[in-house]
């Protein structure tokens, strides 16, 4: 198994790609903390990854959920101090939160919903990485993922601040990776194109939309949270263990058009 003993945080881990992850993660022998701000999904996903690994009651203490808002300090305190209570460490962080917003142009965005992307989707990274960091460096190192998006990499209209918090997720990431890299700590980013999750449901639910968004895809397809979580899965492992500072792209090959 190639995650065998090892802790791995997992946020926005009740739905999507952070589900498929905590389930990946869990099968790869990991110790898995999903967190998330909806108690139910977490209960859901909790459900999900006994069932799929068979688990007996004894081995269900290598799960725990944590409710938690990625964008307020004293829920990121509580989700670590937990985790150590725990497991005793933490070896991979997967920061997966992320919001998209409300579509709007510049001149007419809210500063509110300006601030509550930026909050979730780049404060929220810097406030788990703050935390989680001084832990792997006692602990001998780690793995941080970060999910960026193809957004962060090219526009499109009307999500400036969704545009800008991914761009900044990749810079973030580049900046750990160049200050920790002595700590054998690693950081890599990745860029997810349209995967059918949660987000973008109300996207894709229109015919002629997701008709003319497959266009652009050369796969002929969106993909699965599947397809994120075996990348995270590279990132988190050994297998990529000098690899650092890097953002990879799956996107069924929309930015290669």
């Amino acid at each position: 198994m190639r995650l065998k003993n090892k802790t791995a945080i997992i946020t926005g881990g009740g739905t999507g790609i952070g589900k498929a992850s905590a389930v990946l993660f869990a099968k790869e022998g990991a110790n898995v903390v999903i967190c998330g701000r909806r108690k139910q999904k977490l209960k859901e996903v909790e459900n999900a990854v006994t069932k799929e690994l068979g688990l007996k009651t004894k081995d269900q203490k290598r799960i725990l959920t944590v409710s938690c808002d990625v964008s307020k300090q004293d829920d990121v305190n509580k989700l670590i101090n937990k985790s150590i209570k725990q497991f005793k460490k933490i070896d991979i962080l997967l920061n997966n939160a992320g919001v998209f917003g409300v579509p709007s142009v510049v001149h007419k965005q809210t500063l509110s919903d300006w601030e509550k992307v930026i909050n979730t989707n780049l404060k929220g990274m810097f406030l788990l990485a703050k935390k989680v960091i001084p832990k792997m460096i006692s602990g001998g190192g780690g793995s941080i993922i970060n999910v960026a998006s193809i957004l962060g990499m090219v526009a499109i209209p009307e999500a400036s601040a969704y545009n800008a918090s991914k761009g900044g997720v990749i810079m973030f990431t580049r900046s750990i990776a160049v200050e920790y890299g002595r700590h054998n700590i690693r950081a890599n980013s990745i860029c997810p194109g349209v995967v059918e999750t949660p987000m973008t449901q109300g996207l894709l639910a229109d015919k002629k939309t997701s008709s003319a968004l497959l266009n652009l895809y050369p796969m002929g397809r969106f993909g699965k949270p599947e397809d994120i979580a075996y990348g995270c899965l590279y990132f988190a492992s050994d297998e990529s263990s000098w690899v650092t500072g890097t953002t990879l792209t799956i996107d069924g090959g929309y930015t290669a058009m």
